[in-house]
């Protein structure tokens, strides 16, 4: 790799046909380049399916003579083993986060759902919530919203009790049983 001068036409320089002395490094930098993609591609692949394999699971890569040169598939193999034996795989997860995601989950997602329906209702004030489809949703919601009625104060005559208890249910579902919420990545990781 090192600099050697060699009179040439060089096509960064000048794109006519003009010839010039240029000093080059003559290192094939393509080869190395798509040696180091091939690498990011599997990595990035067998991270990706790593959460479906099983942990004794192992892809070995053999060279071919005429297209691979063997410290590329050193270090695939490499690449490989450190995927695989990461922390990326499927963990046993303790006893109480199966039963805690199947609680929360429904319980969260209906509290949100029920102080979405009390925003509804408190836009029509002429509602008798005591009647039967109504106090379905206003019943359960109502300790609730009495606990900080006090200290929210309404918005332009619009009691807005109901949207903080929205956004929060709604924080600590994403929070916990999110896509990368804590219960799910116990679940998936063992974290």
């Amino acid at each position: 790799t090192t600099p050697q001068k060699k009179s040439q036409r060089c096509r960064t320089c000048a794109p006519e046909d003009i010839q010039h002395t240029h000093t080059h490094t003559h290192t094939p930098t393509k080869t190395k380049m798509m040696n180091k993609l091939i690498l990011l591609l599997v990595c990035t692949v067998a991270t990706c399916c790593s959460a479906f394999a099983p942990p004794t699971t192992r892809m070995a890569f053999t060279a071919a003579p005429s297209t691979t040169s063997s410290t590329s598939v050193n270090m695939l193999n490499e690449a490989m083993e450190v995927v695989t034996s990461n922390s990326m795989m499927l963990a046993e997860t303790e006893a109480w986060v199966y039963p805690l995601k199947n609680v929360l989950d429904p319980s969260l997602n209906l509290l949100s759902f029920a102080m979405l329906c009390r925003v509804v209702i408190s836009w029509y004030p002429t509602v008798n919530v005591n009647e039967v489809p109504y106090n379905i949703v206003v019943w359960p919601t109502e300790p609730l919203l009495r606990m900080i009625r006090g200290t929210v104060p309404p918005a332009f005559g619009v009691d807005i009790t109901p949207i903080v208890y929205l956004g929060i249910f709604t924080f600590l579902h994403e929070i916990l049983l999110g896509q990368q919420g804590l219960l799910t990545m116990k679940i998936k990781y063992g974290i």
